[in-house]
């Protein structure tokens, strides 16, 4: 959709122009007839009118999110009637998140969509079940000061807010879902916010009177330790006593978190403080920072899990708790691992737990297991732990950060965040054996999801992309589009053949295109592949995560020599079987029929490390790229390879005025030197537009100050076809949803468009490309209509000022000139002369004159004095 341009002089003056190929309105110099010997020019001073360019920017396409729901992050709650309800985090008609129903059989229904605004936005938590028949939950963002909502809703879907937090005294950002007490009232917590910023704990009416109960924080000690807790991120459990248990995330003595009860009318006792018990290097045997709830159990006890802490790989643990305080730890997570070191029981639970039928608690652990993916575990109320599930990340789900519920069918109910069929999530059920069976895969969208590379224009005119997440197999999707938004998705990745693609194109030579998947592959560090115009998909190799490197962000650059040359950020090294070592990245070149060869590892010393951008083919046929991290001052820096693998450090970022963190890849320009961006830095902070020439010149272009002018750009610049460079900040403008700018080579900077955030897009990740119509081409990693981001066009809008006066004629006749020029009405002239043309101390011939049609005439005598020049300029 078009956009309202920026404010002119006058709209008539207006036309429409592509960006490159400007003329230059220059005049010639013509000698005087030879009798006089003189020279005259019209010469043109553009003060008001010179080509100021504001830009028509029009989106092309807008990607599309799971209608349904996506990512559910919390548990599911068992109605009256039977079925199952459940919250999604994104999501929804306008990717705000969504209140569902789902039956035992995997029957979904979506009962409302939240829409970012007074009715809240991305609930976390899950929802409880009133006396009253409504479902009340919470949402961590949206309502009317964007700081969160309580809100009830009916089991058809009747949806009220309740009430809004202020992020003030209130509290802001409950993360946690409600209990109701035996009283009628509900009660939660917020994570932020409250007298001291800290969280806090409330209690809300069925009908929205909301009071505050304690403001954490408000318990020091001398050196400012919180010691009454700060930041609850879970819920409320009401124990037999009648007293409310919980804890919080941070705070607490040694700050790593606590357990605390509190009344329900406010008084609050702090049970324990994790970090009471550590090893001799400090790390907290008892734990650290629980971000679940707790459970008690039938023996009167609590009982929860902590994120951190416990061994020192800090992967968790198990505790009861007596209502008096004293803390068991049951289980320390990481107590099983591989050869490689990683936690097959699990690692950093965020979910609690629940007792079953049997005496066992049940509960999930979103992180580790077999897989990696996440797992289902029981164990006894005396420590014994038994894995009864491992995800595969496949169509069973991954990452289940929520707590199971059990049904009155003796089955145990829950959802997992990703996996599933399309990757947008999944809901399961599981018996106590460890049978489990996938009920629900939250549906993708077939277009793609969050484009974070830019578009190559292909051969044929098309232009052609990549999305991060979603498709029909939720791992993203190749598409083209044409220049006036006729998107067709090509192909979608999945297990194996690539996941995630980060980086974006490059069309080879023999017509296919080719690209890097972060994830996914035979080993799941990632692939190369290529695809041909008509979509089929080949997977041209699967990294190992050896010395050949893993995960790659970045697209690839065809060498002159046919090969395909790119980065990755890291590397994995085994050592003699010993738990791994993530290296500091590599640059490595392979064939198009997928043989690779690594050309260096990064040290993460002096020769950099960590390279989060692709390379760019120099006329001198070196590659040159960046590496976010290494250098002498661990900031970045700026080399040089050969093909044959010989690295040259130019250039070491020092983090100060120069810049840090150059995450995204050079443009060689037409003057040779090499031109970039830091992600952050500069003089104000938020990063820079530097240049550097081949053999390591340094040059700071350009610091962004986050405001107008953007902040934080991560892409690559694009020098088009009138000489500028082109490029986008992720974040800053009017609005910090990121802008598109120009800058000339020698730092002239102009901010070209701010991003909303809306339908127009918003956090642009990469960089532009100007295609065949001479438009810029773009995309977006959030906003648009679907909240998935965006494919944009930009054209130049340029105010043409009237155009230059042209010398008509001249006639001399008794020592008299009169000078004849073109002109535009209602501009005024001004004739000029001067008796030195070399001088710029020209001086008026009379006052300015207002044309009325389409020439001016004046006169000027002759005398036997220094000859002299004329000309003619516009006044303002």
């Amino acid at each position: 959709m078009n956009y309202p341009q920026p404010s002119r002089r006058d709209s008539s003056r207006q036309r429409v122009a592509t960006i490159p190929r400007i003329p230059k309105r220059e005049c010639s110099i013509k000698p005087a007839s030879s009798l006089i010997r003189m020279l005259w020019a019209a010469a043109l001073v553009l003060p008001v009118f010179a080509g100021q360019a504001g830009v028509s920017f029009t989106s092309l396409h807008s990607f599309q999110v799971p209608t349904n729901g996506a990512n559910p992050y919390a548990g599911l709650v068992q109605g009256r009637d039977g079925n199952f309800y459940g919250t999604t985090y994104g999501g929804g008609t306008n990717n705000a998140g969504t209140v569902f129903k789902i039956s035992t059989n995997g029957l979904l229904t979506p009962l409302c969509f939240f829409t970012g605004g007074n009715d809240g936005a991305n609930p976390m938590a899950g929802l409880v079940q009133g006396r009253d028949g409504n479902l009340y939950g919470t949402t961590g963002g949206g309502g009317t000061n964007d700081t969160g909502t309580v809100f009830k809703i009916s089991t058809n879907g009747a949806l009220s807010s309740l009430y809004s937090f202020t992020g003030g005294d209130d509290g802001a950002t409950p993360y946690a879902g409600l209990v109701q007490g035996s009283d009628g009232g509900l009660y939660g917590t917020t994570s932020e916010g409250g007298t001291n910023g800290n969280g806090t704990v409330f209690s809300i009416t069925t009908n929205g009177t909301l009071t505050t109960l304690y403001a954490f924080g408000t318990v020091t000690d001398a050196n400012g330790d919180l010691l009454d807790g700060a930041n609850p991120y879970a819920g409320l459990v009401q124990g037999s006593d009648g007293n409310l248990y919980g804890t919080t995330e941070n705070g607490g003595t040694n700050g790593w978190g606590t357990v605390f009860n509190i009344s329900t009318n406010g008084t609050l006792t702090t049970l324990y403080a994790f970090g009471m018990v550590t090893d001799a290097y400090g790390n907290p045997v008892d734990g650290a920072n629980p971000i679940s709830g707790l459970a008690q159990g039938k023996d009167g006890d609590f009982y929860g899990t902590t994120e951190y802490g416990g061994n020192t790989n800090g992967y968790g643990t198990v505790f009861k708790i007596s209502t008096n305080g004293t803390l068991t730890t049951l289980y320390t997570f990481g107590t099983l691992v591989d050869a490689y070191g990683n936690p097959l029981d699990g690692a950093n639970p965020s979910a609690g737990l629940v007792q079953a039928s049997d005496g066992y608690l049940y509960g999930t652990i979103g992180y580790g297991g077999t897989d990696g993916s996440g797992a289902v575990f029981k164990i006894s109320t005396n420590g014994a732990l038994t894995t009864l599930y491992s995800f595969t990340g496949g169509e069973d789900g991954a990452d289940p950060y929520a707590g199971l519920v059990q049904g009155t069918d003796g089955y145990f109910y829950g959802t997992t965040e990703y996996g599933g069929a399309n990757n947008w999530g999944a809901v399961f059920k599981i018996n106590t054996n460890g049978v489990l069976t996938s009920l629900y895969s939250f549906p993708a969208a077939n277009d793609g999801a969050n484009p974070s590379a830019g578009l190559v224009q292909g051969r044929d005119g098309n232009l052609y992309g990549t999305t991060e997440y979603s498709g029909p197999r939720g791992y993203g999707t190749v598409f083209k589009i044409t220049t006036q938004g006729a998107l067709t998705s090509l192909c979608a990745f999945g297990y194996p053949d690539g996941g995630a693609p980060e980086g974006g194109l490059v069309q080879g030579r023999d017509g296919y295109f080719y690209g890097t998947t972060e994830y996914s592959g035979t080993y799941n560090w990632g692939t190369v592949f290529r695809v041909s115009l008509n979509g089929e998909l080949t997977s041209l190799y699967s990294f190992m995560g050896t010395n050949d490197g893993a995960y790659p962000h970045a697209g690839l650059v065809q060498g002159n020599d046919g090969n395909l040359y790119g980065t990755t950020p890291s590397d994995i090294v085994s050592i003699e079987g010993l738990p791994t070592i993530v290296g500091a990245g590599g640059v490595f070149k392979i064939s198009t029929n997928g043989v690779l060869l690594n050309l260096h590892s990064f040290t993460g010393g002096s020769d950099g490390g960590f390279p989060e951008a692709g390379l760019a083919q120099g006329r001198d046929g070196n590659l040159y790229g960046t590496t976010g991290g290494g250098g002498t001052g661990d900031n970045g820096t700026v080399f040089k390879i050969s093909t044959n693998g010989v690295l040259t450090s130019l250039y070491s970022f020092s983090g100060g005025n120069d810049g840090r963190f150059p995450y995204a890849a050079l443009v060689q320009s037409s003057d040779a030197n090499l031109y970039g961006t830091t992600f952050d830095g500069g003089t104000n902070g938020y990063g820079t537009v530097f240049k550097i020439s081949t053999n390591g010149a340094f040059t700071s272009l350009y610091s962004f100050t986050g405001g107008n002018d953007g902040a934080n750009p991560s892409a690559a610049l694009a020098q088009v076809s009138d000489g500028d460079l082109y490029g986008t900040t992720y974040a800053g403008g009017t609005n910090n949803w990121g802008t598109v700018f120009k800058i000339s080579t020698n730092g002239a900077l102009t901010s070209l468009y701010s991003f909303r955030g809306g339908n127009d897009g918003g956090l642009p990740e990469a960089g532009l490309v100007q295609a065949s119509d001479d438009n810029l081409y773009g995309t977006t990693y959030h906003g648009g209509q679907g909240e998935a981001g965006t494919v944009f066009r930009l054209t130049l809008v340029i105010e043409v000022g009237p155009p230059a006066p042209a010398f008509q004629g001249e006639t001399l006749a008794n020592r008299s000139l009169s000078l004849t020029w073109s002109t535009e009405a209602g501009e005024k002239y001004q004739l000029q002369y001067n008796t030195n043309l070399g001088s710029t101390n020209w001086s008026n011939l009379g006052g300015p004159v207002m044309a009325v049609g389409a020439a001016l005439s004046a006169t000027d005598s002759i005398t036997n004095g220094p000859r002299r020049f004329y000309r003619v300029v516009l006044v303002p």
